[in-house]
């Protein structure tokens, strides 16, 4: 398998754990824990700053695309329902492949629309197993989930127009994004409502090592070495492995038939622009084949 889908399906396996970490801290303000989880994940690349020469509007689309999609995915979480919630960021997916047109030189063919549509539909018979709810009053949070999905699908494709940029630039977005977030939770929260324990460190530490921290960087190179059509359709793995995850550690959490069902969905939408760009392609090659043959 191609290195950039082994680093795009690690990603996607490391956000998949998300929840199952994120449980223990739910007492901490969103703000602050994604901030400091932020912070944290910049660490390991702090040593590399001289190489993050890039251009301005670099820096402005990765950090609004960091910085804003955390912030409205967690203020949208604390405003509506969890589960409508969830079920309206995670259309990313769908907007990176419908998006890699405007990004990149690629182009869509039937296979990635309809694999791209298959996935989120099965996002959609996983998640619908829990109540989920629709209220006028809700509307505001659902509004910041869809503008957040937006947002981390324009900073995926916006890190793969930039070749040039090294990987270690993903720390300095981090930086600054982790910055905002904390800077934002101190001009509208009680510094001294919640002290995090050690504990509470322990899990933001754990966090920024893999579901927020080394994930940001495999998606770099993922993103920027690999087929953003296919990529963006193997992410609805995402959700359905955070249902595994917490079936696993959650005994309230049961895995149904439903679950292997949009796991074939999955992977069999992932595969079917492949599948229908490789056929065309034998076909073209069979007919200048021909064409040289005729000639000669």
């Amino acid at each position: 398998m191609n290195k950039a889908y082994v680093s795009a399906l690690l990603t996607i396996i490391m956000w998949s754990s998300l929840a199952v970490l994120t449980v223990t801290i739910t007492h901490i303000p969103s703000l602050l824990s994604v901030g400091l989880v932020l912070i944290f994940a910049s660490l390991p690349g702090l040593k590399y700053w001289r190489q993050w020469t890039l251009p301005w509007k670099v820096w402005l689309s990765a950090v609004i695309g960091m910085f804003g999609y955390h912030f409205l995915l967690f203020d949208a979480f604390g405003r509506s329902p969890a589960m409508s919630v969830n079920m309206i960021q995670y259309l990313w997916p769908l907007f990176i492949v419908l998006g890699t047109p405007l990004f990149t030189q690629s182009r869509l063919n039937v296979g990635h629309i309809i694999g791209a549509i298959l996935g989120f539909i099965g996002v959609l018979l996983t998640l619908t197993q829990e109540s989920i709810t629709f209220n006028t009053a809700d509307f505001f949070g659902y509004s910041e989930a869809f503008v957040a999905a937006l947002l981390w699908a324009f900073y995926t494709l916006s890190n793969r127009r930039y070749t040039k940029m090294p990987m270690s630039a993903v720390a300095g977005f981090c930086l600054i994004s982790g910055i905002l977030a904390l800077t934002s939770y101190a001009l509208t929260a009680d510094l001294q409502a919640v002290i995090p324990t050690y504990s509470d460190l322990l899990v933001i530490g754990l966090l920024g090592l893999g579901p927020m921290g080394l994930s940001f960087y495999t998606w770099d190179y993922a993103i920027r070495h690999g087929d953003t059509r296919v990529i963006g359709a193997l992410a609805y793995l995402a959700p359905l492995l955070s249902v595994i995850w917490m079936a696993l550690f959650i005994p309230e959490v049961v895995l149904k038939p439903v679950h292997v069902i949009t796991l074939i969905m999955i992977i069999g939408g992932a595969s079917l622009g492949q599948y229908i760009e490789k056929r065309k392609l034998a076909a073209l090659l069979l007919v200048n084949t021909d064409n040289c043959s005729v000639k000669g």
